[in-house]
């Protein structure tokens, strides 16, 4: 399968999906939207996949939307319907019953922002910089920008980054949440394949529907989300890969164990 500014490739179980139009710095246009959904609806969900890289080629991760491939002007019911496939290319990423993580370096800019936050984790560089610029175009983040940063960052911090439309550097990102950790640029690609392979220790259906679990607990009351956690309990328990970890984990124990 080919995508025109998506690249991708799988190797031992990691898919590492890139932003492929760095002489754009991978702005995103309708083309981009198309990809990256059909990559994660098509592609990162095949058996062999167990955990997606996503990133950016050359020299920044996103510079967000590219503004200048779309027509001002247009109804309000075309406007609505390219936000909504807007919105299904993060929400395709956050259905992924597999953990993403988001590698950046360079400008995470406005949508492409949003598109991190889709992700499940995010790295960067130590030169990286984010922000949510749309209020300073008159316009409002609609790629989840307002959704899902102030469940990642919190509400006071969300409005003070979507309201001012201010930059804020790599350190300050980890400082308050957006990323979760910061890494020289030259070891960031390692670090990101570091963490996949801490997530894949685990069982792929466990990480699959905890993630997924997180994910809906956010808009359900505590009792609800802990309803929700017994039934992906019962799927967890009654599949067959959790009862050979076991086996395996019993029998690690008793090689291990000293006379």
């Amino acid at each position: 399968m080919q995508f025109e500014t998506v690249a991708y490739q799988e190797k031992d179980g990691i898919l590492h999906v890139k932003l492929n139009r760095p002489e754009k710095r991978n702005a995103i246009n309708a083309q981009v939207i198309s990809d990256v959904t059909r990559c994660f609806a098509e592609v990162a969900t095949l058996p062999s996949v167990q955990v997606v890289l996503l990133s950016g080629e050359g020299k920044c991760f996103s510079a967000g939307t590219d503004l200048t491939s779309f027509q001002a002007g247009g109804s309000q019911a075309e406007v609505r319907r390219f936000v909504r496939r807007f919105q299904g290319m993060f929400n395709e990423i956050e259905l992924l019953e597999k953990a993403v993580i988001a590698v950046i370096h360079g400008y995470c800019y406005g949508g492409a922002l949003e598109l991190a936050l889709a992700c499940d984790m995010r790295i960067c560089s130590e030169e990286a910089l984010f922000n949510i610029p749309e209020v300073d175009m008159g316009i409002v983040p609609d790629g989840g920008g307002s959704q899902r940063l102030p469940r990642v960052i919190g509400l006071g911090r969300a409005k003070e980054l979507i309201l001012t439309a201010k930059t804020i550097n790599a350190e300050k990102a980890e400082r308050w949440g957006l990323v979760n950790e910061v890494v020289k640029l030259q070891e960031l690609e390692a670090t990101g394949i570091a963490w996949a392979k801490e997530v894949m220790r685990n069982g792929l259906t466990s990480v699959g529907l905890a993630k997924r679990n997180i994910d809906l607990s956010m808009n359900m009351s505590i009792s609800d989300g802990l309803e929700n956690a017994g039934f992906a309990q019962s799927l967890c328990f009654s599949d067959p890969s959790f009862l050979k970890r076991i086996e395996q984990r019993f029998l690690d124990k008793v090689k291990n164990k000293k006379p």
